[in-house]
């Protein structure tokens, strides 16, 4: 694929994504129609992929489902066997030590870490956290968009001392290129699922409140 990848034109590159779409290869069909810079495919490039896992999951945990989407989409493209540098796992990149401690929140303990690469448990965990990282940083989410990218304690220590920020302002100093691009990117594509999944879309003010101060206790 990575050769294909170099060495098709745009437009060979739009059909191989389309044959590799079919195959339910989704991961590399993002690949391909990002690569051939075709924004279009609305159904190639945001499948609602594992559906039922998914909307079960936002509603255990009471979050927006096109959300739940949007992160695992960033995360690995849909690639339930997706494994990054760091070590996350599964469809919505979980760390083994974070998977370990939020399946005992469940009340499911995992048996092995191997687990995570079984999409409806990485989903059930990863949306487990999302909830609590969200309960944590003034149910905002762009706030908990950031901690499940950086983590919750770097958050906490970019929050403003003083004064509320807009959500877009906050972001945009964030001192990470990555966690300003991967808010960017989940917070737009949440609006491309609410279209897949034919509904009203969401618009990004509702989805970004202010960024308050730290609770100082």
């Amino acid at each position: 694929a990575f050769y294909l990848q170099n060495n098709l034109t745009d437009r060979e590159l739009q059909i191989l994504a389309l044959e590799t779409h079919k195959w339910g290869w989704h991961n590399q069909t993002i690949a391909l129609l990002g690569r051939a810079q075709y924004w279009d495919a609305l159904d190639q490039r945001f499948p609602v992929l594992y559906g039922e896992d998914m909307l079960r999951a936002a509603k255990n945990q009471k979050l927006d489902v096109a959300w739940l989407l949007a992160i695992a989409r960033q995360e690995s493209a849909f690639n339930p066997g997706a494994r990054s540098h760091a070590g996350a796992m599964g469809l919505m990149q979980v760390m083994p030590a974070t998977g370990r401690s939020t399946a005992k929140l469940l009340n499911k303990p995992l048996t092995s870490d191997n687990e995570l690469y079984n999409p409806q448990r990485n989903i059930e965990i990863g949306s487990r956290y999302l909830r609590k990282v969200y309960e944590e940083l003034q149910t905002n989410p762009v706030l908990a968009t950031a901690a499940y990218n950086a983590g919750p304690h770097r958050v906490q220590r970019w929050l403003p001392e003083k004064g509320s920020l807009p959500a877009d302002i906050w972001a945009e100093n964030i001192p990470f290129n990555e966690t300003r691009r991967y808010i960017r990117a989940v917070m737009s594509f949440t609006a491309t699922f609410d279209y897949q999944l034919k509904r009203p879309i969401i618009p990004l003010s509702e989805r970004m409140p202010a960024v308050r101060p730290e609770n100082r206790k």
